[in-house]
């Protein structure tokens, strides 16, 4: 006889059987990762790992939609070989553009920290014509930068 599984929020301490709680710290994907039909309706699969399910079926999203800071929609592909491959870094080491936007993220954290540490570029910021020598400064970094890509 067949194992039958329902996942539900148990309300009641005298639940019925074949209904159990799902933990809490549990994550349930249910989406359709793959755009291929099966070769053969009605084939058993059983599996014994996830690994086996995940080399059978090899899920994968096409054309995911995402869009950019201007508003232009960017479309990339993702394929998952493992649980972990739903996590947040893994999905953004698949993707150039969230890697870039990682990276810009990164960027601005690493100069909100120097400002916070730094107490002598923290005091060119509060006084307003350090501030603008400052400005001035790091745009013609800028155009150099720029110049020299």
């Amino acid at each position: 006889m067949a194992k039958k599984t329902v996942i539900s929020k148990v309300l009641d301490a005298e639940a019925v059987d074949g209904i159990i709680e799902f933990p809490q710290n549990r994550t349930l994907y249910v989406d359709q990762f793959t755009d291929v039909a099966p070769v053969k309706p009605g084939e058993v699969f059983q599996p014994e790992t996830m690994e086996d399910v995940f080399e059978r079926y090899q899920p994968e999203k096409r054309n995911v939609q995402m869009l950019d800071l201007e508003g232009r929609p960017i479309k990339e592909n993702f394929k998952f070989n493992a649980i972990k491959d739903f996590d947040d870094k893994e999905l953004i080491k698949q993707s150039a553009y969230l890697g870039q936007q990682k990276a810009a993220i990164d960027s601005y954290n690493a100069i909100e920290q120097q400002l916070i540490k730094n107490k002598v570029l923290r005091r060119a910021f509060e006084d307003e014509e350090s501030r603008k020598h400052l400005v001035v400064a790091l745009q013609a970094l800028l155009a150099e930068l720029e110049k020299n890509q």
